[in-house]
């Protein structure tokens, strides 16, 4: 997990590049509305218990989510997922 701070400072230091977006959002597409809402959280810099108290969810559930959600998008871990929710535009910067 990563702090609000922490996560702004990585996305402003990635590229910021058109072919990096279009494959960000063909990626965030293929989600399910819920797998986006979670993304978001994620790309905010939110905890699983974070998003799960935002959405009504328990915490078991939405690490349920991001499992799948990374399996899913071919990423190894939250921080890849939070650059991919800004670099889809889903997450101001």
């Amino acid at each position: 997990m990563l702090s609000p701070a922490a996560a702004r400072r990585l996305i402003a230091a990635s590229a910021d590049s058109q072919p990096a977006r279009d494959r960000a959002r063909k990626l965030v597409a293929s989600l399910t509305e819920r797998e986006v809402e979670v993304l978001t959280g994620l790309g905010e810099g939110l905890s699983n218990a974070q998003i799960a108290a935002r959405l009504y969810l328990s915490e078991a559930t939405v690490k349920g989510y991001v499992s799948r959600m990374l399996d899913k998008l071919g990423l190894d871990n939250r921080t890849q997922a939070g650059l991919l929710a800004h670099d889809a535009g889903i997450v101001s910067r």
